[in-house]
């Protein structure tokens, strides 16, 4: 099957992902069983007209052991996120958290490296879920109110580009992980709305008629809300500090680069500011009397949530485990439905 898409859409592979799944009663640590494939096909040169031509060839596959094809634009998201992709950033769909491994990089002992290769999937796999709450597993570095912003989640192993594939690909090593889930930022969006009223921002004045009513959200004081981004992982002061120093250590064995080592210090850094900015909303945004609510949620809290959100998962992917994950090849992807609007919006914004 996998030499059939190749050959039917005519068009370069850059990387294939199983769906690996578990038995039913049968534990996290144990190998699946893979219960479908995903072809990772990089679209970032093309118009919107092959795009969405490439989408129909893709849609029309056929073959005898595929039972359904679908097809889905994924974004590899900057961080910290830029204003555009935070002004667009989906309250709810699927997100996926990619790695590349190690294979032992850093290692001498020929024993330590064979060690490493035969452990990191199995590492990948208990560590990489952040909503998992098994042994080797990472909830627990989550609070359960950030954990409930994540469900449904599904392993794939990454596996290198088709060029010269052989029938025995998917038996072979894999090159990365990636856990693909489905998130929500509503609850936290709407709880956190309501709970800052009359401490981040407060309605308009009923007798105060004008025509360019503004109203001023200052988020510098902390609240109670679990969902107050204060509470998430990459903000824990001093313990974040220390998975960040480890994982300049582990870089420094891995590959002696300094200059490495200060690009991911820098982008670390960016997204551990914890920024609490003063907006402010008006007609721009659609601010009258009785609707400050939603301006205020739309405009300002979503965005926000969503950059602290998207850091916070950033964050666990370089610290967690540095010694089985590339740093500066890990990867958060927002996947939406394809569409042909959306193809535009994105080529647009780049």
């Amino acid at each position: 099957m996998l030499v059939a898409m190749n050959e039917h859409i005519q068009h370069p592979i850059v990387e294939v992902m199983n769906h690996n799944r578990l038995h039913e009663g049968q534990k996290v640590s144990r190998a699946g069983y893979t219960s479908g494939l995903r072809f990772i096909i990089d679209v970032t040169f093309l118009d919107v007209k092959a795009i969405v031509q490439l989408n129909n060839q893709a849609l029309s596959f056929n073959h005898e052991f595929c039972s359904l094809s679908s097809v889905s634009i994924s974004e590899t998201l900057p961080i910290p996120l830029d204003i555009p992709t935070k002004s667009r950033f989906p309250e709810l769909g699927r997100i996926m958290l990619c790695v590349r491994f190690t294979d032992g990089l850093g290692y001498t002992d020929a024993k330590k490296i064979r060690n490493a290769i035969g452990t990191q999937t199995k590492e990948t796999k208990d560590g990489l879920d952040p909503i998992g709450t098994g042994k080797g597993s990472s909830g627990a570095r989550f609070s359960e109110e950030f954990r409930s912003m994540l469900s449904d989640s599904k392993w794939l192993r990454r596996f290198p580009s088709l060029t010269g594939v052989s029938k025995g690909l998917l038996s072979g090593a894999a090159a990365g992980g990636c856990y693909d889930l489905s998130y929500d930022l509503r609850e936290a969006v709407r709880q956190l709305t309501e709970s800052s009223e009359e401490i981040w921002w407060s309605k308009l004045d009923p007798d105060e008629l004008t025509l360019t009513p503004s109203l001023l959200v200052d988020p510098s004081e902390k609240i109670g809300s679990k969902f107050d981004p204060a509470n998430y992982h990459h903000l824990e002061g001093d313990k974040s500090d220390n998975l960040v120093e480890n994982m300049k250590n582990v870089e420094m064995e891995q590959t002696g680069d300094s200059d490495i080592v200060e690009d991911l210090t820098y982008t670390l850094d960016r997204m551990m500011r914890g920024r609490r900015i003063r907006k402010q909303v008006g007609v721009n945004q659609g601010l009258a009397h009785g609707n400050e609510s939603f301006v205020i949620s739309e405009n300002v809290i979503l965005p926000w949530i969503a950059e602290e959100f998207v850091n916070c998962l950033g964050f666990f992917l370089m610290t967690r485990k540095p010694k089985y994950w590339r740093n500066g090849q890990c990867e958060v992807r927002v996947v939406q439905p394809f569409s042909s609007e959306l193809i535009e919006v994105l080529k647009e914004a780049d």
